[in-house]
């Protein structure tokens, strides 16, 4: 793969980035962080002080099972507080979960998502979400934003949660494109940028202004974005 170090002028850089993006015919996002605006303190970082528990063993304790089926908040409040030995706390955690669950039917959209998914779609392109949620978020119905999309693909309805290969599949798999056809955008290198690249995909990290940088470094032909227009330049108009 070409090497795109710091010394190249952007001009060039976007051009080999474009020449590395010329097959693909479908763009993946990430949802939440990429797509939607996330809470400072996220749904499984309130959960984690609840229970006195860390973020991370918390992410660990949802993604093994929470994020891989639907639940009524009730239910994953009552499963949790269980494993935690808190039933003092279910309460408490079954309305951090049900506000979640509301707050999942008009999500906040950054700005530049509406305009940059219609002109992907006016230039050809396939626009997909593959996105890591809690069973327990699911809205009643799909929200409004979801027709921007042919599908939104989400953990709780395919029992896979990025970076797994298999969560990506379930997205190429209703298309009949391959692969290296697929550009995933998102904000985690190791779920949405790493998983990508695994599964054959291009892919994007997009920073915007204000997240947290990495310690790890990215990979050699990944571009980083600061908004989703930063896009379009490297994606023109299918011929």
């Amino acid at each position: 793969m070409t090497a795109i170090g710091p010394s190249v002028p952007d001009s060039q850089r976007t051009q080999v980035i474009g020449d590395l993006l010329v097959d693909v015919r479908a763009v993946c996002f990430d949802l939440g962080g990429t797509l939607v605006k996330i809470r400072s303190n996220p749904t499984t970082g309130l959960i984690a002080a609840r229970l006195g528990i860390s973020l991370d063993e918390a992410r660990c304790r949802v993604e093994r099972k929470a994020k891989r089926q639907r639940h009524n908040p009730a239910d994953l409040a009552r499963t949790l507080v269980d494993d935690f030995g808190r039933p003092e706390l279910f309460s408490v955690i079954e309305q951090l979960l049900t506000t979640a669950q509301r707050s999942s039917q008009r999500p906040p959209l950054y700005p530049d998502v509406v305009t940059t998914l219609h002109a992907l779609r006016r230039r050809g392109y396939q626009v997909y979400a593959l996105s890591n949620a809690l069973g327990s978020s699911a809205p009643p119905e799909p929200p409004v934003f979801h027709r921007l999309f042919d599908a939104v693909v989400t953990s709780y309805d395919t029992g896979w949660c990025k970076p797994e290969l298999e969560a990506f599949n379930s997205v190429r798999s209703r298309t009949n494109l391959e692969p290296h056809q697929f550009l995933h955008v998102g904000d985690s290198l190791r779920a949405d940028v790493n998983g990508a690249l695994a599964a054959g995909w291009r892919a994007a990290l997009l920073r915007r202004p204000g997240a947290p940088r990495s310690a790890s470094e990215l990979p050699l032909g990944v571009p980083q974005l600061r908004s989703l227009p930063m896009l379009l330049p490297l994606l023109p108009a299918i011929p």
